[in-house]
């Protein structure tokens, strides 16, 4: 770290000025205490006028994209009166507020989290970004109906300048489209497969996965272009997830069935039926199975262990960590929501489940507190914690 912090003042000041979201910028600035005093804060003083996209038809909604980071929050310390140090290490999303401050939001649910039992000073903390998660957000902080995943196309694009910004979309439970802005409508991108999952950013390229587990590659011209062979499982609803460089899909069995584009159908343009179709309960997950994609074979690889690794299945985003580098991590699991639980009534802990590979079991996360140490806001009776002079109790 000490070559990092003796960087030159001017070229961390040059690249403080191209990170483009203040989250960024706030991870930026937490790094060490040399690259916090390099960088201007950002403005806290005043609201910060967010750009509303107008999309069309068949979204119909003002929206705006919403940006978190998913990092590890380290908290390290040396303690003046031993030759060792401790380190602690917690999974949450970073996300800022209307006036443009901080905000550690849960990395499931996207709640923020508002009971901490120790005032977070962020120079005694380091912020190590693990991924990155959008969101379509209307203006009362409900997620756009209709929306499964969305992100920024292409992965340059900025939204300080609007004329090459995009979305690339999986809407209406399957349909593949791409929004520029300013345009008048979606355009289709596949106007034969309607049952598209999840949308991932891998090797920095886009990849998106349908119901059969065959993975695409969307080029820069958009074209979809087939990337793996079906993998013909027979679950529901399929993720995709990058771990240690390699590509994985969680495949989850469902208890009923899902919803399709067809359900959509004459519906987005009358609210009584779009209350309607938000009520209509959706199937919860029963098993799950994982398959790792051999590239060099073009082939699915069944995966009975995933080791340390912990997968991560969000709404917004899908990873991998490492559970040695967090507090009484427990690998070899998937955490993951389903259901009702994301369909706009609220998340709590009980909303976030733990699938264990090894017995193939499935629980909730508040009656599974060996399972919870990873997330922040840490348990208030761990001395370590209590004793740091650097945090105000």
């Amino acid at each position: 770290m000490s070559q990092w912090a003796d960087l030159p003042k001017e070229l961390l000041d040059m690249i403080s000025k191209c990170l483009d979201s203040r989250v960024d910028l706030v991870c930026f600035r937490a790094v060490c205490t040399s690259w916090r005093y390099s960088a201007s804060s950002p403005s806290f003083d005043q609201e910060i006028p967010r750009l509303i996209l107008k999309l069309p038809s068949p979204i119909h909604a003002d929206a705006i994209l919403m940006q978190t980071a998913v990092c590890r929050m380290e908290l390290i310390s040396k303690d003046p009166n031993s030759f060792s140090s401790f380190s602690k290490s917690w999974l949450v999303k970073v996300g800022e507020s209307k006036y443009g401050k901080l905000q550690l939001l849960n990395p499931l649910t996207n709640y923020k989290i508002k009971y901490s039992p120790i005032s977070v000073n962020f120079l005694d903390f380091k912020f190590v970004q693990l991924n990155k998660a959008f969101l379509l957000q209307q203006s009362r902080r409900f997620l756009v109906f209709g929306i499964i995943k969305a992100v920024p196309f292409p992965i340059s694009a900025s939204r300080s300048n609007m004329d090459g910004f995009g979305i690339l979309a999986i809407y209406h439970e399957g349909k593949l489209g791409y929004w520029k802005y300013g345009d008048k409508e979606w355009t289709l991108l596949d106007y034969k497969n309607f049952q598209y999952d999840d949308i991932i950013v891998y090797r920095e390229q886009f990849y998106v996965i349908d119901r059969w587990g065959t993975v695409y590659w969307i080029d820069s011209s958009l074209k979809v272009i087939q990337y793996s062979p079906p993998l013909y499982g027979c679950g529901g609803q399929k993720n995709l997830v990058e771990s240690r460089g390699d590509l994985y899909v969680v495949d989850r069995y469902l208890d009923g069935e899902r919803r399709t584009w067809k359900d959509y159908e004459n519906v987005m343009d009358s609210l009584h039926r779009v209350r309607k179709l938000r009520k209509q309960s959706r199937p919860r997950a029963v098993d799950l199975r994982v398959y790792k994609l051999d590239e060099e074979l073009a082939t699915w690889v069944d995966v009975k262990s995933l080791d340390d690794q912990i997968f991560v299945l969000d709404t917004d985003c899908s990873f991998s960590i490492s559970c040695r580098e967090f507090n009484g991590g427990k690998g070899n699991c998937i955490y993951f929501v389903d259901g009702d639980d994301h369909a706009g009534r609220g998340l709590s802990a009980s909303s976030i489940h733990v699938f264990q590979l090894e017995d193939r079991s499935i629980g909730k996360l508040d009656v599974m507190p060996e399972f919870s140490d990873i997330f922040w806001p840490p348990n208030m009776f761990d001395s370590s914690i209590q004793n740091n002079p650097g945090l105000d109790l």
